[in-house]
């Protein structure tokens, strides 16, 4: 274990002031949350091709093993964590550290999936300490490894005891758990007053999913009654299309169950009349149809189509069409959606080109347009017949709203097909007919790149010179003189493209276009990282210089103490969070943060103070946006922000799981500075974060490219997608895949990032389009995301090289 880098979650939790209480045998210090006194990290300077190791300078004391086992449990180490904190159990005196080491490893066998094992542990603590001042802790997390094993009853039963210890804090989020286990169980009078409780806590809860299990609650124990009038009262409250059609549909069927068959057709048809886009009116046009209710066919494919039904979308589609309706230019245009998805391309290309040929005036009209257009670069790989159709449009209806939009999209649909001359023809096409066009600046550049291409470097630098002048944006203005400059030095004009490179990386200090700048004129490769680099920090001293700084930068009064425990005693949110992040419910506690946080966007003493607190408690996300808050505040952009105390940095760029990035660095000959800014990217450090397109973790892995990487690795056992929360996983795995990448496009770090983005197989098509130069490789990247998302990288190594380079 080295010290500093973490703090133990044990000592966050049961730190004392000194006092204590007695009870029996055993004496217990009374729980407050400590006055935090980070430790320093210890490294030294680092040779140039060498990464440091962990240094061991504790004792292997009980405490320590505590700590250790919390590292663990923090890392994802469930072994490791099960063997400290055994070890603890068997071998210390202290009856407060075996109780901490039991509800250590029933902690770790629930997230182990071993409930039999977690139960027998915290169970052994209860009945053994029953003094023991985290005993609410262990409560709840019996009632979770019942509620795993689906003993309803008992965890039921478990949290209630968790709010007999300790209520008045959390209890929203515990009563909501528990009705669901009440629910479960069968005990629906009981669910109904948990959820009602729970609605009149505080808590960062969603009001109208309470309410919704209220009504259900009320449903099931035979009151339709005030399930309906429930329902009304979310029905009024809601904006949501979804929420909206759930309640129509569930309100349907209990007038169903009620005999009231007027009423409950009428919900159905709202559900289905208004909110034809939602999964659940799919479920009330069932029960319409069930009903014997004629449904208009046009309103049934739309609804069939949305909820995925494309086969009976399509037979819909057509029965209306059969019978001389008063909107087919509609159906046709719905009919060809659902026929492509069927891979029935060229049928779908019909019924829009009947769509674009007879029914010009419609809504849908200049939609089938870009459908054709779609379908036959995308699909088809018809790319100048996709062209052909956008500009047959442009030629058409050259006033229509979307005209320069598909001039836009024709020249990028040109350039993925390599007809880079024919993408310029239109590009200026486009500048010149419609010069009030919002994307006419990246038509330009684009223009400029394409000029690059096909060595018309002179003609390129004039396209960049135009971008220049049209631009406010200085990361804009920056890319014009970084690309001036490469024209120019492409053409054999080394000193002028000297003063363009120097001018770029003075305009826009951190942001990519100048950092690649400095770069070059550095004679330095792309993520090239420093030569010495020293991680130790003096986390005491940095921020007592912090404190100085925020004292004079926001005329503070002198005697001023910026205290984390005054703040956590006055704000109830902020008690909420801690207690949910202790206890795992880190979603929760993360929306408890973000709600203080946004509240202190004009008060740099408390973004300060909420920063500092959840750094020690490793919520890094947040602390890292409370601390660039403090930093917004004194008017500091992302170059002068780095100008500010350490200790402000250090934080926002922090060497966090170094534990565990260092040695897979060096197994994989990374850098663990390009680690930790590829992390920084995709999670800011976050593991239990997913996203909307279901990666997870730290470096963000799709659960089924982890199964993949962890069959090829033989590790770890029994893969499930929940191992990917797990540090000590998911880095393995992400940085597995990234030596793959890394591997396969011949050591090209903007490839490799570029495939870890969005897939191998762009990132191959991009790669070779490139010929090898990693500045035109990120232009001729298509997904705004993928190029960003480089830059970003780009962007986070440049500070951290900055914050942590040494090289003498």
């Amino acid at each position: 274990m080295r010290p500093g880098i973490l703090i133990s979650t044990f000592l966050l939790i049961l730190s004392s002031t000194g006092c204590t209480r007695s009870s029996g045998t055993h004496t217990f210090p009374t729980p407050f949350l400590p006055t935090i006194q980070p430790t320093p990290i210890l490294f030294t300077i680092v040779p140039p091709t060498s990464i440091p190791e962990p240094t061991e300078s504790w004792t292997s004391t009980p405490l320590v093993q505590i700590a250790s086992g919390d590292q663990a449990f923090f890392n994802g180490d469930w072994e490791t964590a099960i063997q400290e904190y055994q070890l603890v159990y068997e071998n210390s005196k202290d009856p407060h550290l075996e109780a901490a080491a039991l509800l250590g490893l029933g902690r770790t066998y629930i997230s182990m999936n071993n409930q039999y094992e977690a139960i027998l542990a915290l169970e052994e603590l209860i009945r053994t300490y029953p003094e023991f001042p985290e005993l609410a802790d262990a409560y709840y997390f019996l009632g979770e490894a019942y509620r795993s094993q689906e003993q309803h009853e008992k965890a039921a039963q478990a949290f209630l005891d968790y709010l007999r210890f300790r209520t008045g804090l959390i209890d929203a989020y515990i009563l909501d758990i528990r009705g669901d286990e009440q629910l479960a169980a069968g005990d629906y009078s009981g669910a109904v007053e948990s959820f009602k409780t729970a609605l009149e806590n505080p808590s960062s809860l969603d009001q109208i999913y309470l309410k919704m299990k209220i009504a259900q609650a009320y449903l099931l124990s035979g009151d339709p009654q005030n399930a309906i009038a429930t329902y009304d009262d979310i029905f009024s409250q809601t904006s949501n299309d979804e929420t909206k059609a759930l309640i129509d549909f569930r309100k349907g069927q209990i007038y169903t169950q009620l005999g009231q068959d007027d009423l409950a057709i009428s919900s159905y048809k709202d559900a289905v009349d208004n909110y034809p886009t939602t999964s659940s009116s799919h479920n009330s046009l069932v029960a319409l149809i069930d009903a014997g209710v004629s449904v208009n066919e046009l309103q049934r494919g739309i609804i069939d189509y949305f909820a995925v039904q494309y086969g009976v979308a399509i037979t819909a589609f057509n029965r209306y069409l059969e019978d001389n309706p008063p909107d087919p230019a509609t159906a046709y245009y719905y009919l060809a959606q659902a026929l492509r998805t069927q891979g029935e391309f060229a049928q779908a290309i019909e019924y829009w080109e009947i769509v674009k040929n007879d029914y010009s005036g419609h809504g849908f009209w200049d939609d089938a347009w870009e459908e054709i257009a779609f379908t036959q670069w995308y699909h088809l790989d018809q790319y100048r017949e996709a062209v052909q159709t956008l500009l047959s449009f442009v030629n058409l209806a050259p006033g229509n709203d979307r005209a320069a939009e598909f001039l836009f999209d024709a020249a990028l649909i040109a350039e993925r097909n390599g007809e880079l001359a024919q993408a310029i023809e239109i590009w200026e096409r486009l500048v010149n007919n419609y010069p009030e066009y919002e994307k006419n600046p990246r038509a330009i550049f684009l223009l400029g790149i394409s000029q690059f291409r096909l060595g018309n470097f002179t003609i390129a630098r004039n396209s960049f010179q135009r971008y220049l002048d049209i631009t406010n944006s200085i990361e804009e203005k920056a890319a014009a003189y970084f690309w001036i400059g490469k024209s120019q030095y492409a053409s054999g004009e080394n000193e002028f493209a000297q003063a363009s490179y120097e001018t770029a990386a003075s305009l826009d200090p951190t942001g990519y276009y100048s950092e690649r700048a400095a770069d070059i004129l550095r004679d330095r490769q792309p993520f090239t990282p420093p030569q010495a680099y020293d991680i130790s920090i003096d986390s005491q001293s940095e921020q007592s210089r912090a404190e100085g700084w925020m004292i004079n930068t926001f005329d503070l009064p002198k005697e001023t103490t910026l205290s984390i425990l005054d703040l956590y005693v006055n704000e109830p949110g902020l008690q909420r969070g801690t207690e949910l992040w202790k206890l795992g419910l880190y979603d929760d506690a993360r929306r408890e943060f973000e709600i203080l946080r946004q509240s202190y966007q004009s008060d740099p003493v408390r973004s300060y103070l909420l920063g500092s607190l959840l750094i020690e408690m490793k919520a890094y996300r947040s602390a890292i946006m409370a601390s660039r808050q403090v930093l917004n505040l004194a008017s500091m952009d992302d170059a002068s922000s780095l100008s500010a105390p350490s200790y402000f940095n250090h934080l926002r760029f922090g060497t966090y799981y170094s534990d565990l990035i260092i040695p897979l660095s060096k197994e994989y000959s990374f850098h663990p500075l390009f680690i930790l800014s590829l992390i920084r990217q995709e999670s800011l450090f976050e593991s239990f974060v997913n996203s909307s397109a279901g990666a997870r973790g730290l470096m963000q892995i799709i659960p089924s490219t982890g199964e993949d990487i962890a069959l090829n690795l033989g590790w770890p056992e029994d893969y499930s997608p929940d191992d990917l929360y797990r540090p000590i996983v998911n880095l393995k795995l992400g940085i597995e895949y990234l030596n793959n990448q890394i591997n396969y496009f011949d050591g090209n770090i903007y490839a490799a990032l570029a495939a870890y983005n969005s897939g191998p197989g762009n990132a191959e098509e991009w790669y070779q389009l490139s010929q090898g130069d990693p500045d035109l490789l990120l232009e001729i990247i298509r997904f705004p995301e993928t190029r960003e998302y480089i830059k970003n990288i780009y962007e986070i190594f440049s500070i951290y090289r900055m914050i942590y380079d040494r090289t003498p």
